[in-house]
């Protein structure tokens, strides 16, 4: 079971006490039966009025002793399975973290997101179903042994009973499980329709067809997700009926069909039935639990697959892996380096190279080329980010292994086109608050935001505002190659002058690689070099004073 492979991800040892727990539970519970049973058979017997204080002070003993191993067993399980819960979400991150950026790019990010913040809600929420399902379980058979202990017979014939009722429930809910499939099916449809809505929200507010479409796509969506959830519910309180109705056939087993075989347990019905009365809150707890731990075992169950798919797409170098590794360096170079992106049978692949770069330490490299010719591919391809299908990256004469990735990459800080802006400055440690300020005011954002302890007090700006932070950032990651895609592009005329003029002379002047995807041809003298991008072939373009080819 998914929830117990979750489990053990702790060790053997929460298991070993869940059991424990449970078994003490279901004792003490079997013993309230055993003292109340036999209170009613001698009261009945003596025809005393007094209480029998023996037996009442044992009743309380073994009333306590279920309190208090029930509470103990909820609130230790809980604890486990929020510490299992919280190892297997911190794998998936590290996961996450390392893995190739091209293949997470086709991965699918609903799912991860689902699976990672949804899934782990589900399971938390329900897992102590999962303790109350193992105590349940032992408490039946606890209370089958104490049946069996008045009259064998009736053991069997109600375990024979319990044995057929499990196995018609276990299809039911192998049924609804498929269903919950399904649903859950259905409800990422409507989350990727949800984030269809709200990422291109103005493109459907200008197209009243597109939004009718995306109106009628979520309506269909929604009208299929309702029959799969009318069908699971429909199923579901099917499998709870059964369940009641073989309840009470176990009653009418013990007062009509039982003394039929074996007349001498007609003076023990009132025990059997007593027991079999005792039964009721184990019996309908399970249902209860089954039913409501299929979700938690599904979530767990996508989870740990989860896991096991990011480990496919972990890049082949890891933070392990490191070896030592020089900043300083004279050059970085691209030798015949080649990078096909996928294509459907019988179309030609863009392939992008070969690719023989070399950029210098100090240089000003501007990267020009029209939309599709494949500069971000190259950026990528330049910081590691994708992996070539041939040929290879160099540091002055050493080659870029993987076991040397981490540290090649520490060597850049990058502003890339679809840029994120963090609101903390992770990796950072203490900010230089010096260098922030100055940054903050070379950048005209001083009288806008500020920088308290390590993140910036607001980030809701426009584009070319939230491109400046996130230019301040990478500067003050004080790395000797500085990466920026298109930083100019959503800048004013002012400003962007003032980036070319001004900026980029002083960064140069501080000792900074820069090397810049642009299109803003008024400026390609601001450049040492100019490599231009045609379908996929670099030329490298030199440039005049006035930024004339």
């Amino acid at each position: 079971m998914s929830l117990l492979r979750l489990l053990h991800l702790i060790g053997g040892k929460p298991l070993r006490k869940l059991i424990a727990f449970a078994s003490a539970s279901a004792l003490s519970t079997t013993l309230v039966l055993s003292v109340v049973t036999f209170a009613a058979q001698e009261i009945d017997r003596t025809r005393e009025e007094f209480v029998n204080l023996p037996l009442a002070a044992l009743f309380l003993v073994a009333l306590l002793t279920y309190v208090i191993f029930e509470t103990r067993l909820v609130e230790r399980f809980a604890a486990d399975i929020e510490q299992a819960i919280d190892l297997l979400r911190m794998k998936l991150i590290y996961r996450l973290r390392h893995a190739d950026l091209w293949q997470l790019e086709h991965f699918g990010q609903s799912r991860l997101f689902t699976n990672i913040t949804q899934s782990c809600k589900v399971v938390s929420s329900n897992s102590q179903y999962l303790a109350l399902t193992t105590r349940s379980v032992i408490q039946i058979g606890m209370i089958l042994i104490y049946i069996a202990t008045v009259s064998l017979l009736s053991c069997i014939m109600l375990t024979a009973l319990l044995a057929v009722a499990t196995t018609v429930y276990y299809r039911l809910g192998l049924s609804l499980e498929k269903c919950q499939e399904v649903l859950a099916g259905d409800e990422g449809k409507l989350f990727e329709c949800v984030t269809d809505l709200l990422d291109g929200f103005k493109e459907q507010r200008l197209s009243s067809r597109r939004s009718g479409a995306l109106g009628e796509e979520f309506n269909q969506l929604s009208l299929h997700t309702v029959s799969s959830r009318s069908e699971m519910h429909r199923q579901g309180w099917q499998q709870f009926v059964f369940g009641e109705t073989m309840f009470n056939l176990m009653l009418g087993l013990v007062v009509f069909v039982i003394p039929l075989y074996s007349p001498s347990v007609r003076t023990e019905l009132v025990k059997i039935s007593a027991a079999v009365l005792f039964m009721v809150p184990p019996v309908f707890g399970l249902m209860q639990s089954l039913t409501v731990l299929r979700a938690a075992k599904a979530a767990a169950g996508r989870m740990m697959e989860l896991e096991g798919e990011l480990i496919n797409i972990v890049e082949p170098c890891s933070e392990e892996l490191r070896e030592s590794f020089s900043p300083e360096f004279s050059e970085i170079r691209m030798e015949d380096m080649e990078f096909a992106y996928p294509a459907p049978e019988g179309e030609t692949p863009f392939t992008l190279g070969p690719l023989n770069v070399t950029i210098k330490r100090g240089e000003v490299v501007f990267i020009t080329g029209g939309n599709g010719s494949g500069k971000s591919s190259l950026i990528k391809l330049l910081t590691s980010l994708y992996h070539p299908d041939r040929g290879h990256l160099y540091q002055d004469k050493l080659v870029i292994t993987p076991s040397l990735l981490v540290g090649y990459r520490a060597l850049m800080a990058p502003v890339f086109s679809d840029f994120h802006l963090f609101t903390h400055l992770y990796g950072l440690g203490e900010v230089d608050s010096p260098a922030a300020e100055e940054l903050l005011g070379w950048m005209e954002m001083d009288k806008v935001v500020a920088i308290t302890g390590n993140q910036f007090t607001r980030t809701e700006l426009s584009t070319g505002q939230r491109k400046r932070l996130a230019l301040v950032a990478a500067l003050l990651e004080k790395k000797p190659i500085l990466i920026l895609d298109e930083w100019a592009a959503d800048q004013d005329a002012y400003f962007r002058k003032k980036f070319y003029r001004v900026i980029l002379p002083e960064l140069k002047r501080r000792g900074l690689t820069i090397i810049a995807v642009t299109h803003d041809d008024r400026y390609f003298d601001a450049a040492d070099r100019r490599l231009h991008l045609e379908y996929g072939r670099l030329t490298e373009l030199h440039v005049n004073r006035e930024g004339q080819v």
